[in-house]
């Protein structure tokens, strides 16, 4: 449940600088326990090459089902079909108390918008188009199961939350919706901050996308590019990313279903055993597939979600490219105890191989199971 705050209590906490304003508070709690088991075997005529390592792993975690986080939200509508509004979203660790980000208060989300009727410009540190985070994350939401994959089982290509943007979202037209991304600079932190916001010293984000809504069908067509830094030092050979996404869901009443396709071209980001960001590696190409649905049962929600990648990979070592497959599958069971908590169950099977671009024969292989359980609470 939301608690509006009131004048008083905004005063103590801003200063005085949203008096006017309506503020609320809420957030998530996520606590479970997670078991992984996963196993690495290389293969190789090269003695240097070959191994390999299986790992057990129980503990407790944050953030299966949904992100632990806190937020504070406030508008003033300022007439004529004007209005302004904030969101300070910050991630944590249930089960330590860590913040998600240590170098970051408002981690999740800090932006400040306007909203008009010719659309919404917001500015500030937000989610790009696909990164399964926030305000804007209109890929994922709209044509994943999981809005980002369950856990560690996901093997698509995926962006993140940046610094520096500016997003402007259009009015919803007959259906249809458009949002465009920019970011002078990706990362402010301490270990980007000698850099200077829009120059080609530092790494830069860009995104279109275009949503349709039509009763049972919504729809997204999206597109992002990456400008990374030129470095001498890191990843010097690597070209920047352009990813491109096309898919949507259905909702045929006693089910939804969710259909995503993308195609990139120098990705970096792929989640669990992502071997891509090695330095001598300057090209990757390739693309995923994924097919969700979602379907009640006994008075709950099951999701399932299977997942697809092949990439090809150039580097500067071998002649010859490297190629992957992923293979993922994945469900979880979530049931509401009330309005506000919900406890869940999920598993999960990821399969890469990775055949490298070597003179003599050698291919890696990987395997993660993971399986999990927790309880949500929503504030």
């Amino acid at each position: 449940m939301k608690k509006t705050l009131t004048a008083l209590c905004v005063l103590g906490a801003f200063a005085g600088s949203a008096m006017a304003a309506d503020v609320t508070i809420s957030g998530v709690v996520d606590t479970g326990l997670m078991y992984t088991f996963s196993n690495w075997d290389n293969k190789s005529h090269d003695p240097d090459y070959q191994g390999s390592r299986t790992e057990h792993d129980w503990s407790m975690a944050s953030g299966q089902n949904a992100s632990s986080r806190v937020m504070i939200a406030g508008s003033e509508d300022l007439g004529n079909n004007t209005k302004v509004s904030f969101r300070l979203e910050n991630g944590f660790n249930s089960d330590t108390g860590e913040f998600g980000d240590s170098d970051r208060l408002f981690n999740r989300e800090s932006s400040l918008s306007l909203h008009t009727q010719y659309g919404t410009v917001s500015f500030g540190r937000m989610g790009g188009v696909a990164s399964s985070a926030g305000t804007y994350d209109v890929v994922y939401a709209t044509a994943e199961a999981f809005d980002g994959g369950d856990n560690y089982i996901l093997g698509l290509n995926i962006s993140g939350r940046y610094d520096n943007m500016v997003t402007y979202q259009s009015p919803m037209v007959a259906g249809l919706q458009a949002t465009v991304q920019y970011s002078f600079q990706t990362d402010s932190t301490p270990e980007g901050s000698d850099k200077t916001e829009g120059k080609s010293s530092t790494d830069r984000y860009a995104s279109a996308a275009v949503t349709g809504s039509f009763g049972a069908l919504n729809v997204v067509a999206a597109y992002e590019y990456q400008n990374f830094a030129t470095d001498e030092v890191k990843l010097p050979n690597r070209d920047d990313a352009h990813t491109f996404y096309i898919g949507g869901n259905y909702d045929c009443g006693f089910a939804k279903t969710f259909a995503l396709i993308q195609y990139y071209d120098g990705a970096r980001n792929f989640g669990w055993n992502d071997w891509t960001n090695e330095q001598d590696i300057t090209e990757t190409k390739g693309y995923g597939v994924h097919l969700g649905t979602i379907f009640p049962v006994a008075a709950g929600q099951m999701t399932v979600g299977l997942y697809y990648n092949n990439t090809e990979v150039s580097s500067s070592e071998y002649a010859d490219k490297d190629d992957a497959d992923y293979y993922g599958v994945s469900a979880r069971y979530v049931y509401p105890l009330s309005k506000r908590t919900e406890v869940y169950a999920g598993a999960g099977y990821a399969y890469q191989k990775v055949n490298f671009g070597c003179s003599a024969f050698c291919e890696s292989t990987a395997e993660l199971v993971q399986a999990y359980m927790g309880l949500t609470h929503k504030f």
